[in-house]
């Protein structure tokens, strides 16, 4: 049975920015690190998402352990293993 509510939206959404983060931190390996402004411009632009929601997914992400989220530095940082 296929599910289509908002559950499954949010999923899908916060999957798309995962890989769009991981993407950029992947195109930026040398340094380790990107933009939180730019990153988070993008995703707003590519999504159509506010700010604030973004964020959010983005906070998300960085509890489940996909990067470190650094706003007070505003950047993104891959994991370090």
């Amino acid at each position: 049975m296929v599910r289509k509510d908002g559950a499954e939206a949010r999923k899908e959404r916060i999957g798309q920015i995962a890989q769009m983060v991981q993407a950029c931190l992947f195109q930026n390996k040398e340094t380790g690190e990107i933009s939180l402004r730019k990153t988070l411009a993008k995703i707003m632009i590519d999504t159509g998402l506010t700010k604030d929601k973004v964020l959010e997914y983005l906070q998300l992400l960085n509890d489940a352990g996909q990067f470190e989220l650094d706003e007070k530095n505003e950047k993104i940082t891959k994991v370090q293993v």
